[in-house]
C-alpha cells in the first residue's frame, strides 16, 4: 500500500475550561500558547502535505477549536485548504462549544467549506451540565443550533452524555425530546465513564457522588435506541444516530480502518498498516516540528492477527457487522448467537440491540478467544 490518507484528523489542544470528565490532552486557552500551537500545526501541515493523499474527509476536534482567535481559525483553515488535495465531495467537520461561537466563526467556518457542524451540548438539563463542568447552559445550545442553521449548516450533530450521577431516566428522556424537536440531523450518545487522572476520578475518590448502576445506564440506552429510531434517526453504529444520509463519514473511515493522519499535538494516525502518533506535549511537539521534522511516536506495526482483532472490535460496532472467513471464529461467535447477542448470516456477523448494550464484554472475550486460538493466528 505504501504511504497514503484519505482522512485528515486536526487535535486543537485549547480549552477555556476542562471539563471534569475529559482526559484528552488539552491546555488552558491562551494567546502565547496558540500562538505557539499554530505555528507548528502549519509547519506540520507543511511537512505532511508530501506525504501522497486525496482526502475525502477532514475533522477538526479537541479542546474546543471554536475557541480559537478569529485570526488563528482563519490561518488554520486557510493552509488546510490550500495544501490538501481533497475531493470533490469533501465531508469537512469542525466541533464547536456553545459558549465559544458567535456568527463571524460561523461565516468564517463556512467560507472555507466547512459543511459538518458537531456541538458539544451533552445534556439539556442545567444542573447536569454544571455537575460535568461545562460551561455553557441549556439555552446556550439551543440558541448554537438556531445560529447554525441560520448560517445554513444542514450537516449538524450533536453529543450526548448519559450515565451521569444526577441524572434519572426521566430527565434522559427530557433531554432527548429537546434533542429531536431542534432539527439535528446527526446524535452521538455516550456513555459516562471515568477516566484516569480527571477531576471526576477525584470526586469519585472522595465519594461527592455514587454511579448509577449498569441496569440503570442499561435502560438509558435502551429508551435511546428506541427513542431516536422512532424519530427516523437510525442506528448505524453503536453510539451514533443519524437521519438518512447523514452518517458520519469521517468516524466510519475509522471503524472500516482506512488510512487517516492526525495533526497537532497527541493526535493518532493509521497509514501503511502502522499505528503512530505525535506526542501529547505541545512544547516538545512544537520544537520537533519548528526543526522541519514530524515528531511521530511509533506504536505499532499491525500484523494479521492485530488487523483481525482491529476488524473485530472496530467494525463489529457498525449495524452492518464485518464479513469473516475463519470458521473457527465463526463457530464462536455462535455461543453469542445463542444469547442472541448477535446475528450470524452465511459470513456476515452483527451484533444485535441487546449486543450492543455489552459489546465490551463480548470483544474482551473474543480477543481473549484469538489470542489462545492456534488456527486464528495462522497467517
Amino acid at each position: 500500500m505504501g504511504m497514503f490518507f484519505s482522512s485528515l484528523y486536526v487535535h486543537v489542544p485549547l480549552c477555556i475550561k476542562k471539563c471534569k470528565y475529559c482526559s484528552f490532552y488539552s491546555l488552558s486557552y491562551d494567546e502565547d500558547i496558540e500562538r505557539l500551537y499554530i505555528k507548528a500545526l502549519l509547519k506540520e501541515i507543511e511537512i505532511a502535505k508530501e506525504i501522497p493523499h486525496i482526502v475525502k474527509t477532514i475533522y477538526i476536534g479537541g479542546g474546543t477549536p471554536s475557541c480559537l482567535s478569529i485570526q488563528g481559525l482563519e490561518r488554520i483553515l486557510l493552509s488546510l485548504r490550500k495544501n490538501f488535495k481533497t475531493a470533490y465531495d469533501l465531508e469537512f467537520s469542525i466541533e464547536i462549544n456553545p459558549k465559544t461561537i458567535n456568527m463571524q466563526r460561523l461565516c468564517l467556518m463556512k467560507d472555507f467549506g466547512v459543511n459538518r457542524l458537531s456541538i458539544g451540548v451533552q445534556s439539556f438539563n442545567d444542573k447536569e451540565l454544571l455537575f460535568l463542568g461545562r460551561i455553557h447552559n441549556s439555552k446556550d445550545a439551543i440558541k448554537t443550533v438556531e445560529l447554525a442553521l441560520n448560517q445554513g449548516f444542514r450537516n449538524i450533530s450533536i453529543d450526548l452524555i448519559y450515565g451521569i450521577p444526577i441524572q434519572t431516566l426521566k430527565s434522559w428522556q427530557e433531554t432527548l425530546n429537546k434533542a429531536v424537536n431542534i432539527n439535528v440531523v446527526h446524535i452521538s450518545l455516550y456513555e459516562l465513564s471515568v477516566e484516569h487522572n480527571t477531576q471526576l476520578e477525584n470526586e469519585l475518590k472522595l465519594k461527592r457522588f455514587s454511579l448509577p448502576s449498569e441496569d440503570e445506564v442499561i435502560a438509558m440506552y435502551d429508551f435511546a435506541t428506541d427513542f431516536l429510531e422512532s424519530r427516523g434517526y437510525n442506528k448505524y453504529e453503536i453510539s451514533n444516530f443519524a437521519k438518512d444520509g447523514f452518517q458520519c463519514r469521517h468516524n466510519i473511515s475509522y471503524w472500516l480502518r482506512m488510512p487517516y493522519l492526525g495533526l497537532g499535538p497527541s493526535a493518532h494516525s493509521f497509514i501503511d498498516n502502522k499505528r503512530f502518533h505525535n506526542p501529547s506535549d505541545l512544547i516538545f511537539y512544537a520544537k520537533t516540528l519548528l526543526n522541519g521534522k514530524f515528531g511521530w511516536i511509533y506504536d505499532y506495526s499491525v500484523d494479521k492477527v492485530e488487523e483481525l482483532k482491529e476488524k473485530i472490535f472496530l467494525g463489529l460496532r457498525m449495524k452492518n457487522g464485518i464479513t469473516l472467513e475463519k470458521k473457527c471464529l465463526l463457530d464462536f461467535f455462535k455461543i453469542f448467537e445463542q444469547e442472541q447477542l448477535l446475528i450470524l448470516s452465511g459470513n456476515t456477523v452483527r451484533l444485535t440491540n441487546k449486543g450492543m448494550t455489552v459489546s465490551n464484554e463480548i470483544f474482551a472475550q473474543v480477543l481473549l478467544h484469538i489470542e489462545n486460538c492456534p488456527v486464528c493466528k495462522q497467517e
